[in-house]
C-alpha cells in the first residue's frame, strides 16, 4: 500500500509539472510534494478549496482572509532601523559618539521643539559641547516662546479681568512656564507668586470659575515658596474644592518638610478613607508605604 500510495504521488507530481510547463508557469512546487507524500498536496490546495467554500456560502472571503492570515502578510524580518528607533532617546544618547548625538539632537528637535525638548535636557551638560550648545539653544527658544504667549495672555487678561476665559489662558500660560524646566530658581519663584497672585484676585472675584488643577497649582506654588502657614490656611478653607491626589501629595510633602508628624499622619489617614479621591498606581503605593511606616513607627514607640 506505501509503494502504490508514494507511486500515485509521485504519478500526481509528474502530472502538475507538466500541466505548470505546458502554461509556461513556475513547477518549483513538485519538489514539495514528493518530498511530503500527500500532505504536500493537501497544504497546496486546502487555501484555494477553503476560498471556493467561501465563496459559495457568500462570506467576505476578503474580510475573513485579511484578519486571519494577518500575521503572515508582516515582514520576515524586521526594519533594524525601525528596530533600533525604539530604544530611549536618553540611552541613545549614552551610547552614541558624537557626531550621532549631534544628528540625533538635530532629529529630536526638529520634529517637535516644544514636545521633545524635555528628554534631550541631560545633554546640556554634555562633554560634546555642540551637543550641549544644541540644547541651551533649545531652552532659549523655548523660553522666548513661553515668554511670549504668557505677555499675550497677561495683556489680554488685564484688558479684560472679568472674562473667565483670559484668566484660564493666563492660568495655563503660567503654569506651563513653571513646568518648562527652563527658567532659573529665581524666575521660578517670580512666577509662582504671580500665579498665586492671579488665582487667589479669581477666588476673591468669582471662586466658582476656579478649576481644579489652578488649585493645585496654587497650593503647589505656596509651598513651594515656603508660605506654609498660607498653605495649610489655604488647605482648611478650600479643601473641598481642591481635594486630589496632587493636592494631598503637595500638603504631605509640606507637612514632611516642616517635621510636622501628627499632622501629616492625620492628613494620610484623612487621604485612606476618602473615597473620592481616586489614587493612580504610583500614589496607591506611596499610601501604602507610608501607612505600613507609620505603622511601624507606632509600634517601636
Amino acid at each position: 500500500m506505501l509503494i502504490w500510495f508514494l507511486a500515485a504521488n509521485f504519478a500526481l507530481a509528474v502530472i502538475y509539472a507538466v500541466i505548470k510547463g505546458i502554461r509556461r508557469q513556475g513547477a518549483g512546487m513538485v519538489a514539495y510534494f514528493i518530498f511530503l507524500p500527500g500532505l504536500g498536496f493537501v497544504i497546496y490546495f486546502l487555501p484555494g478549496l477553503l476560498r471556493s467554500f467561501l465563496e459559495r456560502v457568500g462570506i467576505d472571503r476578503e474580510a475573513v482572509l485579511t484578519h486571519a492570515f494577518e500575521i503572515d502578510r508582516q515582514p520576515e524580518h524586521p526594519d533594524m532601523q525601525e528596530a533600533l528607533n525604539v530604544v530611549p532617546v536618553e540611552d541613545a544618547m549614552a551610547v552614541s559618539g558624537n557626531t550621532e548625538k549631534r544628528a540625533l539632537l538635530l532629529k529630536q528637535l526638529k520634529k517637535n521643539l516644544k514636545e521633545n525638548y524635555k528628554i534631550l535636557l541631560a545633554a546640556e551638560q554634555d562633554e560634546d559641547s555642540e551637543s550641549a550648545h544644541y540644547v541651551a539653544a533649545a531652552k532659549m527658544e523655548i523660553y522666548r516662546l513661553q515668554q511670549t504667549q504668557w505677555l499675550e495672555c497677561r495683556r489680554d487678561y488685564e484688558q479684560e479681568p472679568g472674562d473667565p476665559e483670559k484668566y484660564h489662558a493666563a492660568c495655563t500660560a503660567l503654569m506651563e512656564m513653571l513646568a518648562s524646566d527652563v527658567l532659573s530658581a529665581r524666575e521660578q519663584s517670580a512666577y509662582q507668586k504671580r500665579l498665586c497672585d492671579l488665582v487667589q484676585k479669581q477666588i476673591d472675584t468669582e471662586e466658582s470659575e476656579v478649576f481644579l488643577k489652578e488649585y493645585e497649582e496654587y497650593l503647589s506654588a505656596l509651598v513651594e515658596l515656603g508660605r506654609y502657614g498660607e498653605a495649610e490656611a489655604f488647605w482648611q478653607k478650600y479643601a473641598d474644592r481642591a481635594r486630589s491626589e496632587a493636592s494631598y501629595h503637595t500638603m504631605l510633602k509640606m507637612f514632611y518638610r516642616a517635621g510636622e508628624r501628627q499632622k501629616f499622619a492625620d492628613l494620610l489617614d484623612d487621604l485612606r478613607q476618602n473615597r473620592q479621591v481616586r489614587l493612580s498606581p504610583k500614589g496607591l503605593e506611596q499610601l501604602r508605604y507610608w501607612t505600613a511606616r507609620l505603622a511601624g513607627s507606632a509600634m517601636d514607640d
